[in-house]
């Protein structure tokens, strides 16, 4: 143990989350709606079936769906389990999905039905994935079947999770442990894989946590696919002090706005374009967004004519990274 680590870590944490406030909403996203202790459990089943497989420390396991209930599910299911998560992107070509897969050397593939012909795409060259360990999930909270897969390499998820222990598994994390691996392209448009481990992701989650003013009564909204290190800013912090997370399926600007009013948004995360497409929305001030408290903006600058009408039709609310 190094004397100035702090040894705290994400799973046991949203455990404790599960324990002391159980009826709280904890994550939401279209009609997907989970309280700390149901969305434990679903990430303590996934982690559980994992460790049956043999999957743990120094695994890797990927994650191809779009944002849902069930893909927070599977990413942060496979953290539990004490193996790496690798979220890619939705708008890849099957081969750059294939060139990731190898290039993490990840062993294990969750996707969904919309992911379903670029994964299948992508694994015809990559043998490395064991065929028990590609998992496709469906549904709001991954609980509906995905319908016929017989003569398929895919598990169905309903019966590759059936009988798994929602109690939390008997995993002992270390602060050295990969946390996730990220793809980002940046500005050379050739990915590259960012290994962040448990330390990383407690530090990330906890400043974070402190420099936006998150607490256990906020309500984030992420605006951003759940593969994107950007999305984490939000999502993060977020679930380390126990608030609630809501996550846009797909980002719409007058969505946007209504999600803020219906579900009293206090925290968010936008890239400029998105705060030009909220911005141009000719029934902005229909929508009530005082229930914001801070407006996140990273990816790229943010314009300085853009930044001052942020900060004249939402409040001076706004923090730029």
């Amino acid at each position: 143990m190094t004397l100035d680590d702090v040894q705290v870590y994400l799973p046991e944490v949203w455990s404790n989350h599960a324990r002391c406030q159980p009826g709280k909403l904890a994550v939401v996203c279209g009609r997907g709606r989970q309280t700390w202790a149901e969305f434990n459990a679903s990430l303590n089943r996934v982690a559980n079936r994992l460790r049956e497989a043999g999957i743990g420390r120094g695994d890797r396991v990927a994650v191809l769906m779009v944002n849902s209930v069930a893909s927070l599910h599977a990413m942060f299911g496979i953290v539990k389990a004490g193996a790496c998560v690798v979220p890619l992107s939705t708008l890849l070509t099957p081969a750059q999905v294939a060139t990731l897969l190898k290039d993490s050397g990840a062993v294990g593939l969750f996707a969904c039905p919309v992911t379903r012909a670029l994964a299948e795409a992508a694994l015809e060259s990559c043998p490395r994935i064991r065929t028990d360990l590609s998992v496709l999930i469906a549904g709001p909270l991954g609980k509906d079947a995905v319908g016929e897969t017989h003569g398929t390499r895919w598990q169905d998820f309903p019966d590759w999770i059936i009988g798994a222990p929602d109690t939390d598994p008997p995993v002992r994390y270390r602060m050295e442990d990969e946390f996730n691996i990220i793809y980002s392209s940046g500005t050379t448009g050739l990915p590259k894989g960012i290994v962040q481990t448990h330390r990383t992701r407690t530090h990330w989650a906890m400043f974070n946590a402190i420099e936006q003013g998150f607490n256990e009564q906020s309500r984030a909204l992420t605006t951003t696919a759940l593969y994107s290190n950007g999305t984490w800013l939000t999502m993060l912090p977020a679930l380390f002090v126990g608030a609630t997370c809501v996550v846009m399926p797909a980002f719409d600007p007058k969505e946007f706005l209504a999600t803020v009013q219906r579900e009293r948004i206090t925290h968010t995360f936008m890239v400029p374009s998105q705060f030009l497409m909220v911005l141009a929305q000719p029934d902005f001030d229909a929508y009530d967004h005082a229930t914001l408290q801070t407006l996140l903006c990273a990816g790229s600058p943010l314009r300085r004519d853009t930044k001052r009408e942020v900060i004249q039709r939402f409040g001076n609310k706004l923090i730029e990274l």
